[in-house]
């Protein structure tokens, strides 16, 4: 338990700084990668070779690393969770995904592009209250006389993706793609019931806790006792034994793009119906009911001087009784939605402009992107971005496209800030691929 609310305050906020909406890559026609975003966009190449490759996204609400990390009186810094938890909202969110390509391949027969290939995909979702945190840093003694809400919903979990494709043109200007995913899971954390309250009474200082709580695990969570219960999660790993599971599951992408002349009309659903069944190595950890205690201060001094979370929350949990199962549980992946226009403006330059719409973990998360490209040499193209996203507007992206023969370099990333300021950011991301492409 300790290890997981590190996670959620400080882990997240010193990852690195790489958001979960890919858009600067949609908007390059003519390289592999943007195929990932809708199959109908194909480069122009009877032969792609889609070579090692990352893709790397985090998105924090409210939070900086400036602001998590602050100078000390003595020239030095200090982790400063009071001023992390002032900026706060009420319910915020963090979201990671990373994907690592390892192969991919498009080959055309005649008029028809098959495809096929193979990455490693991570993705977290945290959503939190303001008083999870401030709870576990600051105590109970605040709300006495309230009931206080600190549900936490969560799924951090980790996938191989194997997919085949195919895309055809409908009529003359008019292309359709669609592309089969299989996944194979190694790794998961992730709620399915999520209320947990706690209320303090003012007089008796007694404690209720209320909870309707399940947390599911898969090869990431080891359990003698909620004492020693301990997270074997390494966000990122994998090795070669992770390749092939019983937990899998499906998905389909589905996409079209329309050329008009100058313009060029594109629309795509991603992960249509995904899920991954889990089913090795399966935990299910369950408190249901109503729970009292007198006389405990959940966490009265929460971090000793190694920085390390005391015991408080461990000693309120250890005194409720978690039903342990072995239930093998359902999650789904984000399902994306691209709408997008291009317009050639000259033989140089390229507008273009996208609606973006993700829903995961029953919450939507809209973006609207516009965008240019300029032909600098026939070598180098480059574009810009700017964005709305995250209820922020300061997402000015940056990227380019490279070729030297045969190989292709791609570069993206949606919030140059990030790069420029990365102790500042909020969020950023960023995707560098390298593609073999044979006319």
């Amino acid at each position: 338990m300790k290890k997981i609310l590190l996670v959620l305050i400080i882990t997240s906020v010193g990852a690195g700084l790489m958001a979960q909406q890919e858009l600067g890559t949609h908007l390059m026609r003519g390289v592999w990668q943007a195929n990932k975003t809708n199959p109908a966009l194909l480069p122009e190449a009877r032969l792609v070779i889609g070579l090692p490759g990352v893709y790397n996204g985090l998105s924090i609400e409210n939070i900086t690393y400036s602001d998590l990390v602050t100078p000390a009186d003595n020239g030095g810094y200090v982790l400063n969770i009071d001023n992390v938890i002032a900026r706060l909202d009420d319910r915020n969110r963090i979201r990671e995904h990373l994907e690592v390509e390892t192969f991919s391949i498009g080959m055309r027969f005649g008029k028809v592009l098959l495809s096929a290939g193979h990455s490693v995909q991570f993705n977290a979702f945290i959503n939190y209250p303001k008083t999870l945190p401030q709870l576990i840093w600051q105590g109970n003694a605040q709300f006495v006389g309230q009931r206080v809400d600190f549900s936490t919903d969560l799924q951090l979990f980790g996938y191989n993706t194997f997919f085949a494709g195919a895309a055809l043109p409908l009529t003359k200007n008019i292309t359709i793609g669609a592309r089969a995913k299989w996944f194979n899971g190694f790794g998961d954390i992730s709620t399915d019931r999520t209320r947990l309250g706690l209320f303090t009474d003012e007089e008796a200082y007694q404690l209720t806790l209320d909870a309707d709580f399940r947390l599911n695990s898969t090869g990431s969570i080891q359990y003698d006792g909620l004492r020693n219960l301990a997270v074997n999660y390494e966000f990122g790993s994998f090795s070669t034994q992770d390749l092939l599971t019983r937990n899998q599951g499906l998905a389909f992408d589905f996409g079209l793009q329309w050329q008009l002349g100058k313009f060029d009309i594109a629309a795509s659903v991603l992960d249509l119906g995904g899920i991954i069944r889990w089913k090795d190595g399966v935990q299910n950890y369950s408190l249901n009911g109503v729970y009292e205690f007198t006389g405990l201060d959940v966490a009265p001094a929460i971090v000793n001087k190694e920085g390390e979370v005391g015991n408080a929350i461990d000693t309120l949990l250890n005194l409720y009784d978690f039903v342990e199962t072995n239930n093998a549980y359902t999650s789904r992946l984000p399902l994306r939605y691209y709408l997008s226009g291009t317009y050639q403006l000259n033989e140089t330059w390229r507008l273009g402009a996208l609606i973006y719409s993700e829903t995961w973990r029953g919450e939507t998360f809209p973006a609207v992107a516009a965008g240019a490209n300029v032909q600098l040499f026939d070598w180098l193209d480059a574009g810009a971005t700017y964005a709305f996203r995250n209820e922020r507007f300061d997402n000015l992206g940056v990227n380019t496209t490279m070729q030297f023969g045969p190989l292709q370099i791609i570069t993206m990333t949606d919030n140059l800030l990030s790069a420029l300021r990365p102790k500042d950011s909020n969020s950023a991301n960023v995707r560098v691929g390298l593609n073999l492409l044979f006319r």
